[in-house]
């Protein structure tokens, strides 16, 4: 960088510039006006060394200046003072546009420091956002990367897992297709088995069923001696509980509160078996009152036994399935108190003799006692169909008691049905009247399903015998109810199936 001096600067003596530079020429300097030229931007240790040589320069100048004037004034000592005058103004006003000037050039370089300062920094800020660019692009390439990656990771454990829930599922499949292929294995084995056992208890039950039969059908007199038997058993309960509990006023006033709280169980008896079952087991409370007290206990039971008959007389004529749920609660006392078949046997018998299979004529009075007949309130004795129908509905309950539990209680059995049908058969045809065809097409309907179920061929031999054999041998009678019987075993024979009394609801 060079610098020249101002054109209006003035020498002592008064010379113009030019008049000056050509008296007083400048050796080696040339100073002009130059804008500096910049190549790049100057650094702070750079412009100090400029600041230094500029101060050198000058300094340099300044004395060569000094030592010109300084000859000058040897040359001319009359305008000595007037040239240091001047020397001293001129160096005044040259000090103080230099200083201006470096003023001036300390604000550019200042400038120019700031300039650079300034594009540094927004330098720096550019590369900063770069950098920050940069490092979100690399953010979210590693983002979507690992997306990717967590993407394939997803699929491939689903197709591991579909992959192993397949291999599963096939295993499943071959482990339901091999307990499938041995359960019908064992179920093969075990209806072979079962039909086997069935075959000689069959065989057993058939040759047993003969027996009776055989006795049933010789030995009438035996049967006669049963129903003496239990007509004085209800003799004996009239005795015994019944008339030594009416003499006592104390007892007779509890077992009538007794007999007020179970005498209307009889009438909540319904279709649904968990309802009978309650009400079965609040009769059993009731009844458990009783035991502390063996008179009062015995008289419960009885009367039980009778309202258990009644009910049958009255209720079952009206709705046949009424049966069952009376056939459930008689069951269910039997097993709790192993007394009551005493009492409930001989009510059976007193008012339906043919569940015994005994049969007598009835043209005498005391004929009609024995099978149970009843007068009216003209002292007449009941009509034929109300008889029948009577009977029949304590034959209904009894019938569906054969089959209701395997406990098998006395006549409540498997046995005692087949025994009642091969007497009722085995009964001498002059006795034979409606009644027995009555009975016989109840039993059909409440228990010949289930009898067939047990018994198998043989069962099926006895009861196509009677509703056909047995109705033809009498079929000049016309019995009403005798039809009826044979249209129940054409039904069967037709459908394969016996349509019985409607099963309880749970």
């Amino acid at each position: 960088m060079r610098f020249a001096l101002p054109d209006e600067l003035d020498y002592p003596g008064g010379y113009a510039s030019t008049q000056l530079l050509v008296k007083y020429p400048v050796c080696d300097a040339t100073i002009e006006p130059l804008g500096p030229r910049v190549t790049k931007p100057p650094s702070r240790d750079d412009v100090n060394v400029m600041y230094n040589l500029i101060n050198a320069q000058t300094n340099e100048w300044m004395k060569h200046k000094a030592r010109e004037m300084a000859k000058q004034q040897t040359d001319g000592a009359a305008s000595f003072q007037h040239i240091q005058d001047q020397y001293d103004s001129t160096i005044q006003l040259l000090s103080d546009k230099f200083n201006t000037r470096i003023q001036l050039q300390n604000q550019q370089v200042e400038k120019v420091i700031q300039d650079e300062k300034t594009r540094i920094r927004l330098a720096q800020e550019a590369e900063r956002r770069r950098l920050e660019e940069e490092a979100r692009r690399k953010r979210l390439e590693q983002e979507r990367l690992q997306r990717e990656e967590e993407e394939r990771r997803r699929k491939e454990e689903a197709r591991q897992k579909a992959e192993q829930e397949r291999l599963e599922a096939e295993r499943k499949q071959r482990e339901a297709e091999e307990k499938r292929r041995k359960e019908e294995q064992r179920k093969r084995e075990e209806a072979a088995r079962l039909k086997a056992e069935q075959a000689e208890s069959e065989k057993q039950r058939a040759e047993q069923l003969k027996k009776e039969q055989e006795q049933a059908t010789t030995n009438f007199k035996a049967i006669e001696e049963q129903f003496f038997k239990y007509k004085q058993d209800i003799q004996d309960i009239k005795t015994q509980v019944v008339a030594p509990l009416d003499g006592n006023k104390e007892l007779k006033k509890q077992v009538n509160q007794y007999k007020r709280k179970i005498n209307p169980k009889f009438g909540q008896l319904s279709n649904s078996l968990s309802h009978t079952r309650t009400v079965s087991m609040e009769v059993y409370n009731l009844v458990v009152a009783t035991q502390s007290n063996e008179l009062v206990y015995k008289w419960i039971l009885n009367f039980i036994a009778k309202a258990i008959i009644d009910q049958a007389e009255t209720e079952v004529i009206v709705r046949p399935f009424a049966a069952r749920p009376l056939a459930t609660l008689a069951y269910f006392l039997l097993e709790k108190f192993p007394d009551f078949e005493y009492f409930l046997t001989a009510r059976f018998i007193k008012k339906c003799p043919y569940i015994l299979g005994y049969t007598c004529s009835i043209d005498s009075e005391e004929g009609r006692k024995r099978m149970g007949w009843k007068r009216n309130q003209d002292n007449k004795w009941e009509d034929d169909v109300k008889y029948d129908e009577r009977v029949g509905g304590i034959c209904t309950v009894w019938s569906v008691m054969t089959h209701e539990s395997n406990a098998q209680i006395g006549i409540y059995s498997n046995a005692s049905s087949w025994q009642f049908v091969a007497r009722m058969l085995n009964t001498d045809l002059n006795l034979i009247r409606n009644t027995h065809f009555e009975l016989l097409a109840n039993w059909w309907e409440a228990a010949g399903g289930d009898f067939a179920n047990r018994y198998g061929n043989q069962s099926k031999k006895l009861m196509f015998t009677m509703a056909g054999v047995f109705v033809d041998a009498v079929a000049s009678k016309r019995f009403p109810a005798a039809a009826r019987l044979r249209l129940l075993g054409e039904e069967w024979q037709s459908r394969g199936t016996i349509q019985g009394l409607k099963q309880m609801e749970n």
